[in-house]
């Protein structure tokens, strides 16, 4: 099996952090935790487990965050026990090439998606669910941080990939490869819709066509860095647009009637936006997010940002601004029947619902990876929106 694997070890952590200051590619040497490892390809453990031979998969944000090591140990997540080897890459499509016993969902052959992690109730086989996994919030499992007998092997970095035959949908055949490596992202901005606009990345732009097939009759304002980006956002449903280079407060205050008070450099609006999705995340945009919501209004937090910040919280007692995150997938009622946000995503994807023509913008072969990552991670050089490693020829 070959596949990208991240060593947990604190030593090669410490260092190549301190390296990186100096050079990028310290996150690619042969100290740092990342590597392209090759390995004995692994048995089924059990019964209801199946093995997966990768078509292709997207690079996410998150991966981003764990390549470059963008994470402070002081944040809440990091106090919870955690698998020393960490199998990258989660945006996968691929076959069944094996399967257990006791599978009877899925045959060989079949084309997959993963959903999450493989740690909650469902794939550990526990008889009685957790309640994040009773409503079909896997991500959310209450037993995600206890020790298992088995753990999946492999990810989507890679050739191919071991998992608990519950973890994988199957993928309709009218779908392509391409759109197939979007349903995880989509489920996220389907249940981050549902949840409650500042697109920057696959997530924003998936998002607002969630919003919009939500709640057909909103007005959209999107936020984004560059040109390019804006007019991508007004391509996928977006009736406004901010550049962030622009003085957002006087922005919103146009749009939105709000009025604006200021001290110096501290302002706010009365007024505002009804509900703010802030998909980066970072201290300055959720600290605009608060003040560019009305009273009553709503910012949910989309965006994975796993440092501490410094935030201004007084908008959400003075001006009961409700703050609420958003993170993975879950189950939702969609024309009266219950749809994990995987389902959903495919199905609007079959209908045209959600278009994914144009995002994704590159593609590499594994080998390929440093530039893949690079890419991803430069987009005012590469106006990169998904890009995807080829996996087929693997």
């Amino acid at each position: 099996m070959k596949t990208m694997v991240l060593d947990a070890s604190v030593p090669r952590i410490v260092l190549t952090k301190i390296l990186g200051r100096f050079s990028r590619g310290a996150y690619f040497a042969p100290t740092a935790p990342v590597r392209l490892a090759t390995i004995p390809d692994p048995r089924l453990p059990a019964r209801d487990w199946v093995r997966v031979k990768n078509r292709a998969c997207g690079i996410c944000g998150s991966d981003l965050h764990q390549i470059f090591l963008d994470v402070s140990l002081d944040v809440a997540p990091t106090a919870l026990p955690s698998h020393q080897r960490i199998f990258l890459g989660h945006e996968m499509v691929g076959d069944v090439i094996e399967i257990g016993g006791a599978v009877r969902d899925f045959k060989i052959g079949d084309r997959v998606v993963r959903w999450g992690r493989a740690d909650d109730c469902r794939a550990r086989g526990r008889a009685e669910l957790c309640p994040a996994c009773a409503r079909g919030h896997r991500v959310l499992c209450g037993y995600a941080s206890e020790p298992r007998e088995h753990h999946p092997i492999g990810g989507g970095f890679g050739d191919s990939f071991i998992t608990p035959a519950s973890t994988l949908l199957r993928v309709p055949n009218d779908l392509t490869d391409e759109q197939a490596t979007l349903v995880e992202p989509a489920a996220v901005a389907i249940h981050a819709a549902s949840r409650g606009v500042d697109p920057n990345g696959v997530i924003g732009y998936l998002l607002i066509q969630a919003i919009r097939a939500i709640q057909p009759a909103c007005e959209i304002t999107a936020l984004a860095q560059f040109d390019w980006q804006a007019e991508l956002a007004k391509q996928y449903g977006a009736h406004n647009t901010i550049l962030a280079r622009e003085d957002g407060f006087t922005q919103v205050a146009r749009l939105t009637g709000a009025r604006e008070y200021a001290r110096g450099d501290n302002r706010m609006l009365m007024g505002g936006f009804d509900v703010v999705f802030d998909v980066v995340g970072i201290a300055s945009t959720l600290n605009n997010a608060l003040r560019w919501t009305r009273a009553g209004g709503t910012v949910v937090l989309v965006g994975v940002n796993l440092h501490r910040m410094k935030l201004d919280l007084t908008p959400v007692w003075y001006q009961e601004v409700n703050l609420i995150g958003a993170v993975g997938h879950d189950v939702v009622t969609w024309d009266g029947e219950a749809l994990s946000t995987f389902e959903l995503a495919m199905k609007w994807m079959q209908t045209g619902k959600l278009n994914c023509d144009g995002l994704i913008t590159h593609r590499f072969a594994l080998e390929d990876y440093r530039n893949a990552f690079a890419v991803a991670t430069d987009k005012r050089v590469h106006r990169s929106v998904k890009v995807v490693f080829d996996l087929s020829t693997i």
